[in-house]
């Protein structure tokens, strides 16, 4: 059980930088942990998301989060603001240049799902996304328990 376990944890980073590599050949003009970021804008709206909340979303840092959209602001994908309540707070949404992309790139995100799971039973894909629900769990469980760790 426990070489089970073992051999899962190693094929997600496995999994990960393949699906990354293979998601990075979709598009020229973003990188698949580009597309993460703005997908994850995109759902908030008509909320605009804080630079903070972002990278909490994703499980980066601050910085990498700011060096993400600095790029992708230099593309013309995204617009950054400063919250009006709070002048810290960058705020940050996506351009009309951004959503006109997002639509070109449909097809083949869908294509690209498709061939995925083109193996999978429609229960064996809605198992897997139960599991996986369970996992990131667990995930946020252990980071609750570092963060408090940390803070003592």
């Amino acid at each position: 059980m426990d070489e089970d376990k073992g051999k899962i944890f190693a094929s997600l980073f496995l999994m990960a930088n393949r699906l990354q590599m293979l998601g990075d050949r979709l598009d020229q003009q973003l990188t698949v942990k580009q597309w993460l970021l703005i997908a994850i804008i995109y759902k908030s709206l008509p909320d605009q998301l804080s630079v903070k909340e972002i990278a909490r979303i994703v499980g980066v840092t601050h910085q990498n989060v700011m060096q993400m959209v600095k790029n992708l602001k230099e593309k013309g994908f995204l617009e950054v603001y400063t919250d009006t309540k709070d002048r810290r707070v960058k705020r940050v949404g996506l351009t009309e240049k951004c959503q006109q992309h997002l639509l070109t790139r449909e097809d083949r995100e869908l294509e690209f799902i498709n061939r995925l799971f083109a193996d999978f039973h429609t229960e064996e894909v809605q198992e897997l996304s139960r599991l996986i629900e369970k996992l990131v769990a667990n995930i946020a469980k252990m980071e609750m328990v570092d963060d408090e760790f940390r803070s003592n």
